[in-house]
């Protein structure tokens, strides 16, 4: 273990008298630990080192928290009710694929996309700590996997990303359109709940803290203390989800992209604590984490739900919010009665 690094342990001889113990206790011992490390790797990314298969070295596809080869042999062992319909779901900073099925009534999206649309929901897992583009170009080269392996014919894919999980998901489909990728074509939809699109206000106070913190020696051990954040949380300072290189190789910038072009429909969902839709509070705080100005990014062609009274990780399974998904995935775009709010 590199000097500096932080451990977590989640295979040693400790947790093999918990898997010994009745399930619920080994379960919620499961649970706590893939949260925390989805944390530890969110927060301070590659400077994480982890034991195991709790997070593993690159993304993967979940079946039951479990890691699912993307060869057609395991997929179609995982999916034998597999339908060409996909809904890929990618979540957010410090977080695993788990954090979709933290709801209240025990039924995730996907479950329930799955009853209502006849689809498969697929869901990833991934290491929030590095840059948004890196995961962006592995997220692509997944699903080039995914869908040439599937046990059917991949006939439509949809994307539903939660905060960082939606730039992850934005930043695929240009590394798709790039590569010239085959399953770019078959995206019908892409789904923002509560996405950073113009940054997060809590990324960029931490950033120009840094700033001013280096301008004196004095407090130098302190700018590089916030120093330690991950790359993954550095971009959300402005929603990057791209890079530039200079001619050594080197990044030197990393710069928001145009929305992708037609025909990926665009549902970006905002939400506010406040219940009123012309709030300042709500305005200003949003859901907590993310303003809706941001959210709802009016730069980009995208259709806008606004939901009062809920904040950030409500997004992640509140019925409100799978009600405007289902309805929005049901409609057409000739006739989308989901109307844009026009956030300043």
């Amino acid at each position: 273990m590199a000097h500096g690094q932080a451990t977590l342990d989640v295979d040693g001889s400790d947790l093999d008298a918990v898997k010994r113990s009745p399930r619920s206790v080994w379960r919620w011992h499961h649970i706590l630990a893939t949260s925390a490390i989805g944390f530890a790797h969110g927060a301070f990314g590659e400077r994480t080192y982890v034991r195991g298969d709790a997070l593993p070295a690159a993304m993967s596809v979940r079946r039951g928290h479990r890691r699912i080869p993307t060869d057609r042999a395991s997929l179609a062992a995982a999916f034998p009710a597999a339908s060409g319909r996909l809904v890929i779901f990618v979540h957010g900073l410090v977080e695993t694929e788990r954090s979709w099925f933290r709801t209240p009534a025990g039924r995730d999206f996907g479950g329930r996309l799955a009853d209502d649309l006849a689809c498969s929901p697929v869901y990833v897992r991934y290491r929030t700590g590095r840059h948004v583009t890196d995961n962006g170009h592995e997220l692509a080269g997944l699903l080039s996997d995914l869908v040439g392996n599937w046990p059917v014919e991949v006939t439509e894919i949809i994307l539903i990303g939660h905060s960082m999980g939606g730039l992850v998901a934005r930043s695929a489909l240009h590394h798709a359109h790039d590569l010239a990728h085959p399953w770019r074509s078959q995206v019908a939809g892409l789904v923002c709940l509560g996405t950073p699109h113009t940054g997060a206000p809590l990324e960029r106070a931490v950033a120009r803290t840094a700033a001013l913190l280096g301008r004196s020696p004095l407090t130098g051990p302190l700018r590089r203390l916030l120093a330690v954040r991950s790359n993954g949380i550095q971009d959300l300072a402005k929603g990057y989800l791209h890079e530039t290189r200079g001619t050594d190789g080197q990044r030197f910038d990393r710069s928001g992209d145009p929305p992708p072009p037609p025909p990926v429909r665009q549902l970006f969902v905002a939400a506010t604590l406040s219940r009123s839709q012309h709030s300042i509070w709500g305005r200003l705080v949003g859901d907590l984490l993310v303003r809706p100005a941001s959210a709802a990014d009016p730069t980009h062609n995208a259709d806008v739900r606004w939901l009062g009274g809920l904040h950030h990780f409500d997004l992640l399974g509140h019925d409100r919010v799978y009600d405007a998904i289902l309805q929005w995935l049901r409609t057409t775009p000739a006739s989308s009665d989901v109307q844009a709010y026009p956030f300043v």
